[in-house]
Order: structure tokens, then sequence, then C-alpha cells
């Protein structure tokens, strides 16, 4: 709930109108209502005033409220083109590398001997935690739209 439906909320429990908490606050109607509607946020000391208005404690009328709510809104695309971006590249290292076997065999002065690439072994392991890594990131994101 934000910091404005509770506002409303309270006043309208305690029966006030906007212009009586203006009054109480020392503010315009029109302060009352930017704060109801999330246009503007009230100073401490007004938030202080709200609760004691209120009967409640400030801690009670903050709570629980998020005052960047329309950027965890952002941050959730962010994360989703994230994981997009990454499961991208996963995918493309993937493929790129999955030509390229870490262990080969190779015939020197007609002796088989077997060598093993780490840096293919890394890089290869690097392109399977990539893909991990976005569809992880992926099922966080799709868990958090379904709360």
């Amino acid at each position: 709930m934000s910091l404005g439906e509770k506002i409303k909320m309270h006043r309208s429990q305690n029966g006030f109108s906007q212009e009586k908490v203006a009054e109480l606050v020392g503010v315009s109607r029109q302060a009352v209502t930017k704060w109801e509607l999330n246009q503007s946020a009230p100073s401490t000391a007004n938030l202080i005033t709200l609760a004691e208005i209120f009967k409640i404690t400030l801690d009670d009328l903050v709570s629980g409220v998020n005052q960047y709510e329309s950027n965890e809104k952002k941050g959730g695309v962010v994360k989703l083109v994230s994981a997009i971006i990454l499961a991208f590249f996963g995918v493309l290292a993937a493929v790129t590398i999955n030509n390229l076997n870490p262990i080969e065999i190779v015939y020197i002065f007609g002796v088989d001997i077997l060598e093993v690439n780490f840096y293919r072994m890394i890089m290869n392991t690097a392109a399977g935690m990539a893909i991990i890594a976005a569809i992880v990131l992926f099922l966080l994101y799709k868990r958090g739209l379904n709360r």
C-alpha cells in the first residue's frame, strides 16, 4: 500500500475531510490531495503530525510503504531484458564453443597423445553457467510477477 493510500485510509477511518486534515497539519487542501494521489510526499514533520492526528505511530503510517514502486516495475523490465541478453550470449557462446571439444587426441610423430585444453573447458563451463543464470533470472522474474 502506498503512502498516499495509507493517508487516505486513515483520514477516512477518522472521519476527517481533506480540508480538516490540511487545517490540522497546517498545509493547503491541495497538498493533502497530492499526498493521497502520490503526486508528492509530506515532509518528515508533516508525517509526524499526521501520525499524531490519526492516533497511530509513525511506523504504522509509513511501514510497508515503498516510495519507489514505479522503479520496482522498471526494475522488473530491466531484469527481464538482462535475462534475455544473458541467455542470448550464453546460447551464442555455447553454439560457438560446442564445436570445440576440450579433450582431443593429438598425433605427434605418429603417437596418440591425449590433450586437455583447459581454456576450452573453462569456456564450455562459462557458457553453461550463463545459460543456467539466464534461466534462473527468468524464473525469478516470473515468480515476482505472480506475487
